[in-house]
């Protein structure tokens, strides 16, 4: 008989799950290292450069091989993937003070790139995120699709299909500790193990060009935010949804999103469409810094290049932004001096306080989609101007309005 396929590498795994509720306090930390108004940035720190950082060995890859049973306990250092503002040394070396042993370029193709992590309207609507990669299934002859297109063009978004490419930095168990308390205490991520393939360098012609092998895959450690999806619109979808649950061996647990809003209180923040919101400009520059820094692959940095920011079009914007931060400052300035006090030797604060301060941001959100979103505009996403020519025919239409009425109460004078 033959052997069968190891299938730990086509799935990412959890290795320290913690509840998803307990989300809300990776956005604020990310809120509140970012420059604001009310915040300088702070000032730059010494750190060396990228290129001083040696590449990863391949022993030390072989021991994080998927094929290890135990690719953890054989390993003093850990592997992390970085994929978002880590990218950066400005962030990663300077602001963490992390100092990598070694790092490596990768590709992780059981996730996607993902913008869906909310943070604070008005300022950082959301934050980069893993997703679960899924196959797209080819269209079905004559079955249209039943979704309504978007209020907003889907067409103009770039596309991204070849899964997250990013760094693994090998560090210290300290540093993965500094890593996991500035990035939420460990209650807005899962910490998982996925697949990383190493990304060949830039295309170069070598002096002995060597017999290509295939790739092999070793686990690294990585930060992914689960999001609530949406309830079912149709009785199909129900009927599809309750049999992949009933396939599930978890089996007889009620579904979160119909719970009492009190349940559903201390969830992730969910927001209606997770592709809506826009990262901030900031936040943008960090992750396309670090990809330039790294020298990933151009076909990469240039869908990066193509991301739109969330830019504020408008004077009710601006206040509606001034309103906002003004009430959420001094929640923010508890939650955030309590999880430094309260993060214990790994980084990871009490479950009581995650939960709480999910609660908060669930309570921040909502005051956003019920006040300052209806009456100070958008702060998800941008709003387009409008254009000169329309406002210019709106000046003439009342201008030669203006002169009509003139002429008639002359006519009869």
């Amino acid at each position: 008989m033959s052997e069968q396929p190891d299938t730990r590498v086509e799935e990412a795994r959890d290795v320290h799950s913690v509840p998803v509720r307990e989300q809300g306090q990776c956005a604020l930390r990310r809120f509140w290292n970012s420059p604001s108004w009310f915040r300088r940035a702070p000032p730059p720190k010494s750190y060396p450069p990228i290129s001083s950082i040696p590449t990863t060995s391949p022993e030390r890859l072989a021991l994080a091989s998927a094929d290890n049973a135990s690719p953890d306990t054989s390993a003093k250092t850990i592997l992390y993937l970085a994929y978002g503002s880590n990218l950066c040394a400005q962030t990663f070396l300077g602001f963490r003070g992390i100092r990598p042993i070694s790092q490596i370029n990768v590709s992780a193709p059981a996730f996607d790139l993902a913008f869906d992590l909310p943070g604070i309207p008005y300022a950082e609507p959301c934050f980069a995120n893993t997703r679960p990669r899924k196959i797209p299934k080819p269209p079905i002859p004559g079955n249209p699709p039943k979704f309504p297109p978007p209020p907003y063009s889907a067409a103009s978004r770039p596309t991204w299909s070849k899964g997250v490419y990013g760094v693994v930095y090998e560090v210290t168990p300290e540093d993965y500790a500094t890593i996991i308390k500035t990035e939420g205490g460990g209650r807005g991520y899962h910490d998982v193990l996925t697949p990383c393939f190493e990304l060949p360098p830039a295309l170069h012609v070598p002096e002995k060009p060597p017999f290509p092998d295939l790739p092999k895959p070793f686990l690294a450690h990585t930060l992914y935010a689960p999001t609530v999806p949406d309830l079912p619109d149709s009785p199909a979808n129900q009927d599809e949804e309750s049999s992949d649950d009933n396939s599930d061996d978890d089996g007889g647990d009620k579904d979160p999103r119909k719970q009492p809003w009190l349940h559903r209180l201390f969830l992730p923040t969910h927001r209606p469409d997770p592709d809506y919101a826009q990262a901030s400009a900031r936040y943008l520059k960090l992750i396309r810094d670090g990809a330039r820094e790294h020298a990933l692959p151009d076909d990469y940095r240039a869908y990066l290049a193509q991301l739109q920011p969330y830019t504020i079009t408008s004077v009710s914007q601006q206040i509606g932004r001034f309103l906002f931060l003004f009430a959420a400052l001094p929640g923010m300035l508890v939650v955030m001096g309590l999880g430094r006090l309260l993060a214990d030797d790994l980084g990871r604060a009490p479950r009581w306080f995650g939960a709480a301060t999910t609660a908060w941001m669930n309570v921040l959100w909502a005051a956003y989609d019920g006040v300052f979103k209806p009456l100070f505009g958008d702060g998800e996403r941008t709003v387009p101007k409008e254009p000169e020519q329309r406002r210019k025919a709106k000046v003439v239409i009342r201008t030669d309005g203006s002169r009509s009425e003139k002429n008639r109460l002359l006519s009869d004078w």
